[in-house]
């Protein structure tokens, strides 16, 4: 589970004396709960933004060009191509798919949540969860902004030459090892 947010409180366990951080976080921590009293592997780190330049950076400006030419919401179209060249959720080595009443018009709007409507099953709507990008390698962003950039030419966009999008490619890896 990855959330932004700010320290809120620093303290010490009255009996056992251990350090009590507390946190203010800015997104809603859906399934907390299940992870109450279980023993957690907890990384902390300063929050950066992401460089304008890096491939993540690049993917979204080419999505948005894209979703305007073909006149999609920026959403709608980041699922698109996530569904069409990203990668599939994956739980203990399952792809994640879920299936409810919720309509595809409204889950291929949702930002946060990366789905690929994949049909009826019964009376179901049913969808493949996909990661979203900023989780990334550089191998699945280069499939990710190689499809994008396929796209965006057959609508004659333009995109960046070769020798930027190595470029993009190397501070995508120098990031990601950072993060690591």
């Amino acid at each position: 589970m990855d959330l932004t947010g700010k320290i809120s409180g620093l303290g010490r366990a009255y009996e056992s004396g251990k350090p009590v951080l507390s946190f203010e976080v800015d997104e809603e921590p859906v399934g907390i709960e299940e992870l109450k009293d279980v023993e957690l592997a907890i990384k902390i780190t300063k929050k950066r933004g992401l460089r304008s330049l890096d491939s993540n950076a690049y993917f979204h400006v080419l999505r948005n060009k894209l979703a305007d030419a073909l006149r999609l919401s920026k959403p709608r179209m980041k699922n698109i191509l996530i569904g069409r060249y990203g990668q599939p959720e994956m739980i203990d080595g399952v792809q994640v798919e879920t299936e409810g009443n919720i309509p595809p018009d409204f889950m291929l709007e949702q930002e946060s949540l990366h789905c690929t409507y994949l049909g009826m099953h019964g009376n179901n709507h049913r969808y493949r969860i996909n990661r979203g990008s900023h989780t990334y390698d550089t191998r699945e962003m280069s499939i990710l902004i190689d499809g994008t950039i396929e796209e965006c030419k057959a609508q004659g966009i333009e995109t960046a030459t070769p020798d930027q999008l190595a470029r993009m490619a190397a501070l995508w890896e120098q990031r990601r090892e950072r993060e690591q």
